[in-house]
């Protein structure tokens, strides 16, 4: 082959990889820009650790340009998806996106194949998956091919549940069965202002039921955070989402990290956050931010079910996984919305091999009708199968009360500790006073002293921290400045290799 031919062959080469590389075409990329948004290949590139991004499919282009003028004016190099294996913080990860410049980010056959290709080999080798959404979903100009094809997505998905880690960066609209794939993940972060996730837009929604809603309403970070759950943490900007993703990664991957916090460090400052009397309100997050190490803790769903509180953290250099009651919201007490946060969040944190720390103040489940309607029996089912399943260590500290049914918190620990503030019980003392005095049928002075000197006696019995101890439920009472070093100790102590699952 002549020199003039190896040339042309280069030039070519140049040419195709520059096309590939400019998504939906420079006027379209532009404007992108101009809504203050980065491209797909930048988002990428913040993403994932510099030189290691290894591109699947760059050169795939759909194979329809005669089923659509749509179809046929956009034939671009890669169809619209990018993706490839790369490292993020040293770990395998496998990282897809779509280009919202190229047919709005829909989804086609050909992308599709170059996806499912990319969640196998995440399979193979427990590499996490991230998912850059922006996309208005199933590419309706190739018919049901292209359900098809998203289907096979779809089942690979649900295939890595529990193998390996799922995160979804909603970047801009994550629609339809991008929003299905999403939700079919562990975590999506949203970013603020950009960003919508639903099955039906606002016009389709118009022409079936009428109603007019706005975008915000129907799929907006804000909606999703605080009432379906399904957005774990709303973001400012795509710089802080792709810093998010980059976080929660780093404690499912990287479990040991020297944080510089002495293990021996005291925590005498519980004494003044812990009030003694069990209705007085706290805000569990500063315990939390107590125990850990200085810096470490990420809260996961901080708007969603907001008594209950999930975190993740590091306790001596060590990921865990932190579970607490949360005083400030309805007294801590558990609800159907709760149990299911906590329930995905303890099924996570276990097949990460993440020790569970759970912090418990919490006087109940919440009653009422609403609950019940609402789901508080199979959700608080969930949640104390996820505590029961787990293969991680667990360990508890009664910061404060744990009543009733809402003591799955505490009684699937291997280790309980409790602070000397601890009350454990089938139900609060008033409660349990009533039935086990029974009503005051005698009004006279002489009948109430006998019952103030039968429910002193029944407070001295029952009413203590030293009583779950003295029964076997609480292995140790232990003192406010020491819990964060018993914590760590026990955690050690239980945190086997082999026990959890195993790691990617």
């Amino acid at each position: 082959m002549s020199d003039d031919a190896h040339d042309e062959l280069a030039l070519e080469a140049a040419r195709r990889e520059a096309r590939a590389k400019e998504g939906g075409g420079p006027a379209r990329s532009a404007r992108h820009k101009r809504l203050g948004r980065l491209l797909l290949r930048e988002r990428i590139d913040a993403l994932v650790d510099p030189g290691t991004f290894v591109e699947l499919g760059q050169h795939v282009m759909h194979r329809h340009a005669d089923a659509s003028e749509a179809l046929a004016a956009n034939q671009h190099p890669g169809d619209g998806v990018v993706c490839g294996m790369a490292t993020i913080d040293g770990a395998p990860a496998a990282v897809w996106g779509h280009d919202p410049t190229v047919l709005r980010g829909a989804l086609g056959i050909a992308a599709s194949r170059k996806v499912t290709k990319l969640l196998d080999l995440a399979y193979d080798r427990r590499a996490a998956v991230v998912t850059l959404a922006d996309s208005d979903g199933v590419r309706v100009e190739e018919g049901v091919d292209a359900i098809d094809a998203y289907g096979e997505i779809i089942r690979r998905v649900i295939r890595l549940r529990g193998h390996a880690p799922q995160i979804t960066l909603a970047c801009g609209l994550c629609v339809g069965a991008a929003a299905y794939a999403a939700a079919l993940g562990d975590w999506v972060g949203m970013v603020d202002g950009q960003s919508y996730m639903f099955i039906t837009g606002p016009k389709v929604t118009k022409v079936v039921t009428g109603e007019d809603v706005e975008l915000a309403d129907l799929g907006g970070p804000a909606m999703h955070a605080k009432h379906t759950g399904q957005c774990h943490a709303v973001l400012p900007t795509e710089a802080e989402g792709i810093a998010w993703v980059r976080r929660v990664l780093s404690y499912a991957y990287t479990h040991n990290e020297g944080t510089g916090d002495d293990v021996e460090r005291a925590v005498p400052e519980l004494t003044t956050i812990i009030p003694t009397a069990d209705r007085r309100a706290y805000d569990m997050r500063k315990v939390v931010a107590a125990l850990a190490d200085h810096g470490s803790t990420l809260e996961l769903s901080p708007r969603f079910a907001p008594n209950l509180l999930t975190t993740l953290a590091r306790f001596g250099g060590r990921s865990v996984a932190i579970v607490a009651s949360q005083p400030m919201v309805l007294a801590g007490c558990l609800d159907a919305d709760a149990s299911r946060k906590g329930a995905h969040f303890v099924r996570w944190s276990s097949a990460r091999g993440l020790p569970i720390v759970t912090l418990v103040d919490v006087p109940g489940y919440l009653p009422g009708k609403k609950q019940e309607q609402g789901g508080i029996i199979p959700f608080g089912a969930e949640l104390l199968a996820a505590y029961g399943e787990a293969r991680v260590p667990r360990v508890c500290l009664v910061v404060r009360k744990s009543f009733g049914g809402a003591s799955v918190l505490s009684f699937s620990a291997d280790v309980r500790l409790g602070l000397p503030t601890a009350r454990v019980g089938p139900m609060g003392a008033d409660a349990a006073l009533e039935v086990a005095l029974g009503p005051e049928v005698d009004a006279g002075p002489e009948a109430q002293a006998a019952r103030a000197e039968k429910r002193a006696a029944w407070l001295a019995r029952h009413d203590h921290a030293w009583a779950p101890a003295e029964a076997g439920y609480v292995d140790r009472v232990v003192q406010n400045a020491d819990a964060r070093r018993e914590i760590i100790r026990a955690v050690r102590a239980l945190d086997v290799p082999g026990k959890g699952a195993p790691l990617g």
